[in-house]
């Protein structure tokens, strides 16, 4: 298929001019991200970041072997890998293999896979720190947490651990504060509903709906019938208070640099 052949599921009518359909002359030249763009890179470079979701349906698919790859618009030496997300859940469903959370933030949405094992070992995982911290509640080491700072707060919600008559708040809070941090506040391994907000770090990738695809290069036509979506390596519930701050600390900070061209000149005038 060639770039000025219309999709069939597209009617000529679509286009202004007909038989005058190249697509490529549409997309700007511009280099997506401003921080890079004035660079020259002898080596492609490896991108890890946290991404709004609307800037996953900007990205540019490729082939790498027999996977689907990405690159920011007109960019191909930037190869995007591991991504963080966040969003909140507004749908959950699974299949045999995954839970499925269609997650939203604000900038856009789209359905993380989140594989069925994964989650098994999570849960795993909580019982093991539970059994662990429910023996220790019962006989806690004085001395080790006398070395620790007592936290603010006692964990919401809070664990349900027999503790030895005579046992102090300041002891109890320390104790369950390290609870607190190993199990994610006590998230680790539990099942994510609706409602919930999480952060999820993984993958973009594509379905392409049982249609053949291209075995050398993804044509327009994959792309008409390709669904983008995100395959998480882990996933967490976090507070809407957290989801919040992270969201408004990377608007600020890593995604304002990709696109701001004034960035600096925005920080140099705001420190006169």
């Amino acid at each position: 298929m060639n770039w000025t052949d219309l999709p069939k599921e597209i009617n000529e009518d679509f286009v202004s001019y007909k038989g005058d359909y190249d697509f490529p002359q549409y997309l700007s030249d511009e280099k997506e991200w401003v921080n890079f763009k004035h660079k020259n890179f002898e080596d492609n470079i490896e991108i890890f970041e946290p991404f709004l979701i609307m800037e996953l349906y900007r990205f540019i698919p490729y082939f790498e072997g027999k996977h689907v790859k990405f690159h920011p618009l007109n960019m191909p030496y930037i190869k995007i890998r591991k991504i963080e997300i966040v969003g909140f859940v507004i749908d959950v469903s699974e299949d045999p293999k995954y839970y499925e959370y269609h997650v939203d933030d604000g900038t856009g949405n789209i359905i993380i896979y989140y594989e069925k094992e994964d989650f098994k070992r999570a849960a795993l995982r909580r019982k093991k720190i539970d059994i662990k911290y429910n023996k220790s509640a019962k006989n806690i080491d004085i001395k080790s947490l006398k070395t620790q700072k007592c936290p603010k707060h006692l964990p919401n919600p809070r664990p349900k651990f027999v503790y030895s008559p005579g046992t102090s708040i300041s002891d109890i809070a320390i104790f369950e504060h390290n609870w607190s941090l190993e199990t994610n506040n006590g998230t680790l391994g539990r099942k994510l509903k609706r409602c919930a907000h999480v952060h999820a770090v993984g993958y973009c990738t594509f379905d392409f709906m049982y249609t053949k695809k291209s075995s050398e290069e993804i044509t327009c036509e994959d792309l008409f019938n390709a669904k983008l979506y995100f395959l998480a390596n882990r996933i967490t519930c976090i507070s809407e208070h957290k989801y919040n701050k992270i969201l408004l600390l990377w608007i600020n900070t890593v995604v304002r640099r990709r696109y701001d061209e004034n960035l600096n000149e925005t920080a140099s005038s705001s420190k006169t």
